[in-house]
C-alpha cells in the first residue's frame, strides 16, 4: 500500500476509534418520558355547586403552576444525569505552517499542513463518579418535588379550612343579625308603649347596624377565602358555592410517641439521606480529580513542496505543580460536615414544631370541650333570661344588649378555636406526611 494511503487509513482509524469511544456508553441511554403531571395536560374544569376536599386536592395537584415547575426541574435533573455520563468530545485540529513569508516561503509551495484529532481520556473513574453524583442530584430533585407536593396538600387543606370557617362565621353573623332585629323590634314596641325611653331604641339600633356591618364583612371575607382556595389550581374566578365539611367534628388525638415515630415520612427529613449521599459522591469525585487526565493526539502532516504525508502523534498530561486539587477534596469534606450539621438542625426544628403543634392541639381540645359544655350554654341561657326579664321590665336594654354581645363573642370564640384545631391537625399531618388517624380518616 502506498505511504499516502497508509497515512489516510491511519487518520481514519484514529477518528473512528475516537468516535466509538465517545459513544460507547451513550448509545444505550434513552431519554425517559416526562412526568405524568406534564404528560397528561388535563384541561381545567371549574367545579360548581358543592366542593369537596378531594376535588380541591385533585385540582391543585393537577393544575398548580408551581408544582408543574418542580416537575420540570425533575425532568431537567434527569437529562443532566444522562449528560454527566458522556465521554468528552474529541477535538479536530488543523495547523498550517510556512506560508506568506519571504523568499521561497512567500507563497504556498512549501507549506506544512497538519490534520490531527485529540481525545481526552479521564482517569480515576471520573466519568462514572460524575454520573453517580448527578444521580444523587436527580434523587434530590425527586424529594424536592415530593416536598412541594406535600406543601401543596397542606396549603389546600388550610385554605379549605378557612373557607369552611368563613361559612360558619357567615351562618353565625346571619343568626346574630336576625337576633339583633328581634331585639330591636322588641325595644321599639316597648318604646311605643311608653314603657322605656327612646334612648334605648337608639342604642338597640346601633347594635343592629353593627351586626349588619359584621354580616357584610363576613360575606366579603368568605369571597376572599374562596378566591385564595381557587388560586391554588390557577383559577381567578371560582364558581363553586360552598365547601363540604363540618367544622364542629373533631377526631381522637393519638399519643405523642406514636405521632413522633411517623416523622420518618416527612420528606424534609427523608431527603437528607440523599443529600448526605450527594456530599459523599462529591468527595469521591474530588479525589478522582487529583489524578491527571491524558490527552492523546494522532493525525497526519502534508508537505507541499514534495507532496508527501507523514504521521504525527503525541499525548499531554497536566502537571499539578501549583494546584494539586487537594483543596477540592478539603472543600467537599467541609461541605459534608456542614450537611451533617444541617440535617441535625432540620431534625431538631421539625421535632420542635411537632411538639409545639401537639401541645396547641391538646389545648384546643380543652377549649373546645369547655366552650361546648359550659361557656356557650351559659351564654345562651343568659340571653334567654335577659329577654324574659326585659319584657317584664326587670332589666334595661343595656343588660339585654350585653347578653346578646356575650353570646356573639362566645360563638366567635368557639369558631376560632375550632378553626385553630383543624389548622393544627393539618400542620401535624404535614409534619408526619400523612393523616393524623390513618385507620379512621378518609
Amino acid at each position: 500500500m502506498e505511504p499516502k494511503k497508509q497515512i489516510k487509513h491511519f487518520v481514519a482509524l484514529v477518528f473512528c476509534f475516537s468516535m466509538q469511544s465517545a459513544g460507547a456508553d451513550t448509545a444505550q441511554y434513552d431519554v425517559p418520558p416526562p412526568p405524568n403531571i406534564l404528560e397528561s395536560k388535563v384541561k381545567l374544569v371549574e367545579p360548581q355547586g358543592l366542593l369537596t376536599l378531594e376535588q380541591a386536592l385533585s385540582l391543585s395537584l393537577l393544575h398548580n403552576p408551581m408544582l408543574q415547575d418542580f416537575a420540570l426541574s425533575t425532568r431537567v435533573a434527569d437529562v443532566n444525569t444522562l449528560r454527566a455520563g458522556l465521554f468528552k468530545n474529541p477535538e479536530l485540529d488543523i495547523e498550517v505552517e510556512n506560508f506568506l513569508g519571504s523568499g521561497p516561503l512567500r507563497r504556498f509551495q512549501q507549506t506544512e499542513t497538519t490534520f490531527s484529532i485529540s481525545q481526552l481520556f479521564e482517569l480515576g473513574g471520573k466519568r462514572s463518579k460524575r454520573r453517580a453524583l448527578a444521580e444523587t442530584e436527580y434523587d434530590l430533585s425527586i424529594w424536592d418535588y415530593e416536598t412541594q407536593r406535600m406543601d401543596m396538600i397542606y396549603l389546600v387543606a388550610t385554605n379549605y379550612i378557612k373557607v369552611l370557617a368563613s361559612q360558619a362565621r357567615l351562618e353565625l353573623a346571619t343568626e346574630t343579625t336576625k337576633l339583633a332585629e328581634e331585639i330591636y323590634d322588641t325595644v321599639v314596641a316597648r318604646v311605643k308603649a311608653g314603657k322605656v325611653s327612646p334612648l334605648e331604641q337608639s342604642k338597640s339600633r346601633v347594635e343592629l347596624a353593627n351586626a349588619r356591618l359584621e354580616l357584610a364583612r363576613v360575606k366579603r371575607a368568605l369571597v376572599i377565602s374562596k378566591q385564595n382556595l381557587a388560586a391554588l389550581w390557577g383559577s381567578v374566578n371560582p364558581l363553586f358555592n360552598n365547601v363540604s365539611g363540618n367544622l364542629f367534628i373533631t377526631q381522637k388525638l393519638p399519643e405523642f410517641s406514636e405521632i413522633q415515630a411517623r416523622l420518618k415520612n416527612n420528606p424534609d427529613l427523608a431527603r437528607w439521606e440523599a443529600e448526605i449521599e450527594r456530599y459523599r459522591k462529591a468527595i469521591s469525585l474530588a479525589k478522582a480529580k487529583k489524578i491527571p487526565d491524558v490527552t492523546v493526539m494522532a493525525g497526519a502532516r502534508h508537505f507541499a513542496d514534495q507532496d508527501d504525508f507523514a504521521a504525527v502523534a503525541g499525548f499531554s498530561v497536566p502537571l499539578f505543580i501549583f494546584d494539586n486539587k487537594q483543596y477540592g477534596v478539603d472543600e467537599a469534606n467541609l461541605l459534608l460536615t456542614q450537611g451533617l450539621q444541617r440535617r441535625q438542625a432540620a431534625g431538631v426544628e421539625i421535632r420542635t414544631a411537632l411538639v409545639e403543634n401537639y401541645q396547641q392541639l391538646q389545648m384546643s381540645e380543652i377549649e373546645i370541650e369547655a366552650i361546648k359544655k359550659e361557656v356557650l350554654p351559659s351564654a345562651k341561657a343568659a340571653l334567654e333570661a335577659a329577654k324574659t326579664a326585659y319584657r317584664l321590665g326587670k332589666i334595661g336594654s343595656l343588660d339585654l344588649l350585653d347578653a346578646q354581645r356575650t353570646l356573639f363573642q362566645t360563638s366567635i370564640q368557639q369558631l376560632e378555636v375550632l378553626a385553630s384545631y383543624h389548622l393544627n391537625v393539618a400542620k401535624i399531618e404535614r409534619l408526619i406526611g400523612g393523616a393524623l388517624n390513618p385507620a379512621t380518616t378518609n
